[in-house]
């Protein structure tokens, strides 16, 4: 899993630059990702379907208002039987940073890299998002939600005609006990994608995701596991 590795040391990296600061509150986190992930591809009247599975990493580093993250996950998606469609491989990588001038709400911007290929060929987007997160606890801080709205430019892609713009959001919720070092999160993402009106073309992508990880934070100067919700 290249891609899944690729994420890690990008992560790493970052957090060893950042190390030297030993700013009080810092979080360090890393999650094993199951997703479950699906394509549907419209054009001149007929729709493509696929769905599967894909399997990937995270890791986050926080400090202060600050959190910096990346993230890799690869599979397969398959289309139902006899409909004719090419079953194809998908892999993502995204590495990103969110500033909370508030623990409900947030500013997001990332960076993500999306690869689907077949037998037919392959298919590359390279995206920005800019994005507004806002969530909150549900009557305790071991329970999260949280739901999200962005923008997505299209830095280039493989295909002649490449989407204007897309619009995505998510919802998701978090489980932390505070003096427990796993931590558990569920989220639903859908983007869809804008093409000019002479493409005839619309798409959307869409995954519906499970994470369970470890989390660390430090405190008077001490690492310890566990921590609040994200």
């Amino acid at each position: 899993m290249n891609a899944a590795r690729r994420a890690w040391q990008a992560a790493l990296l970052l957090a060893a630059g950042l190390a030297p600061a030993a700013l009080a509150g810092q979080a360090v986190s890393g999650r094993a990702v199951v997703g479950f992930p699906k394509s549907s591809v419209r054009v001149g009247g007929a729709t493509e379907r696929v769905d599967g599975t894909w399997l990937g990493a995270a890791v986050g580093f926080h400090s202060a208002s600050w959190t910096f993250s990346a993230s890799g996950t690869r599979g397969t998606l398959s289309p139902t039987a006899g409909s004719g469609v090419l079953e194809r491989d998908v892999g993502e990588i995204s590495a990103g940073a969110r500033y909370e001038p508030r623990q409900w709400l947030g500013v997001d911007g990332r960076y993500i890299a999306r690869v689907l290929s077949s037998a037919a060929g392959r298919r590359r987007w390279n995206m920005v998002a800019i994005g507004v997160i806002g969530s909150r606890d549900l009557g305790t801080p071991v329970v999260r939600a949280g739901a999200s709205f962005a923008y997505l430019h299209v830095l280039s892609g493989t295909e002649q005609a490449p989407p204007n713009f897309g619009l995505g959001s998510d919802v998701s919720i978090s489980v932390a006990p505070l003096r427990f070092p796993l931590a558990f999160s569920l989220g639903y993402r859908v983007e869809r994608f804008h093409f000019l009106k002479s493409a005839g073309r619309s798409e959307q992508f869409e995954t519906l995701t499970l994470s369970v990880g470890l989390r660390a934070r430090r405190l008077d100067g001490r690492w310890a596991f566990g921590g609040r919700a994200e």
